[in-house]
């Protein structure tokens, strides 16, 4: 049986499929057409992908992406029918785009994959001319970040054992939980078990552009969690959850519904959370990314040998493999603790 929804999907691309038939029309009765007529416009092609793309994916993913196609490529390909693109018109663009606008290989790299997928949406669609990318290969991006100093921890931790404020709460957790700060903001009362001594990670709060006719640029909204393995379980240390227990004794956390970051059942902004941490450091005379404290958990776990696939598991990363290449970075002290393990050959003199 089909249903209301469908009925209505199927009539918006019946729109984009008549106002293809019209300009086409209009082109023939104004006296003459060319092949190109008869073909797909870029912008055409890209407003269709977005429309199915959006079935499979995030909203913030999916913002992303309509991002992409309405400040990056349609800026330079709107007007451009399918059978004009080659590889040569693609390796210049993105010449152009990291030289003359100085775009960054994260953004480069996210640029390349919506022109790829659209360009085969369209080549599967309406059989247009196959573009191999393989050619086309962008620098990867660096994973440039500071990292905390042993100090610099060592007076964060101090601070926040030694006050009972919202912002130490929310540190405390993504220090030894791991979280990021969406799932740390997206926290209620309700999914911190400490009889267990455990934390469901069951949402995250972003922060998405609005689409609503209002003055408001953007909206706090609420969404599952990053990604299937990110809705997940996370142990915490017996100390952090007596500290919990406490500052909800302090607090009068008894609203189970209510967030942890505001106590209140009203969404937090999670830039509240990173403005109030980088308050913190700066009184500690040091300053970092509110993220750099999941790379601290990452790390500091893998330093106390803790098994590297249930650290994995708890960051809510679906291979061991990413866990070490995104989140594990020792700092020098550690090298060169790890490198004087090895032994001295026998053979040589003693000094």
């Amino acid at each position: 049986m089909t249903t209301h929804i469908e009925l209505v999907k199927s009539n918006e691309l019946e729109q984009l499929r008549q106002l293809s038939i019209t300009t086409f029309k209009t082109t023939f009765e104004d006296g003459g057409y060319t092949d190109e007529d008869f073909e797909k416009y870029f912008n055409e092609a890209s407003r269709e992908w977005l429309y199915y793309k959006k079935l499979s994916i995030k909203l913030s993913t999916y913002d992303k992406y309509e991002v992409i196609v309405t400040n990056h490529l349609n800026q330079k390909f709107n007007d451009c029918v399918l059978s004009q693109f080659n590889e040569e018109m693609i390796i210049n663009y993105f010449h152009e785009l990291k030289e003359e606008r100085n775009l960054s290989a994260s953004t480069l790299k996210s640029i390349r994959y919506v022109l790829k997928s659209i360009l085969e949406y369209a080549q599967e669609k309406y059989e247009s001319q196959v573009i191999n990318f393989k050619h086309i290969k962008l620098a990867k991006p660096k994973n440039e970040f500071k990292t905390f100093t042993v100090l610099q921890r060592e007076k964060l931790e101090k601070y926040c054992f030694n006050h009972y404020e919202n912002i130490t709460l929310v540190v405390l957790l993504a220090l030894y939980g791991g979280f990021r700060i969406g799932e740390v903001t997206g926290l209620k009362w309700k999914d911190i078990d400490i009889d267990n001594g455990v934390i469901h990670v069951n949402r995250t709060i972003e922060r998405l552009r609005n689409s609503d006719e209002s003055k408001l640029k953007t909206k706090l909204m609420t969404l599952e969690p990053k990604t299937f393995f990110s809705k997940r379980i996370v142990p915490m240390p017996c100390f952090i959850i007596e500290y919990i227990n406490e500052y909800m004794n302090i607090h009068k956390c008894v609203n189970l519904e209510a967030y942890v970051f505001n106590n209140l059942e009203s969404i937090p902004d999670p830039r509240c959370v990173q403005y109030n941490f980088k308050r913190i450091c700066k009184t500690l005379n040091f300053n970092i990314n509110f993220h750099a404290l999941r790379h601290e958990y990452a790390t500091s776990c893998v330093k106390n040998n803790i098994d590297v696939k249930s650290l994995s598991e708890m960051l809510g990363h679906s291979s061991v493999s990413i866990t070490l290449e995104l989140y594990v970075h020792s700092n020098l002290e550690f090298k060169k603790n790890q490198i004087n393990k090895l032994k001295k050959p026998s053979f040589i003199a003693e000094l």
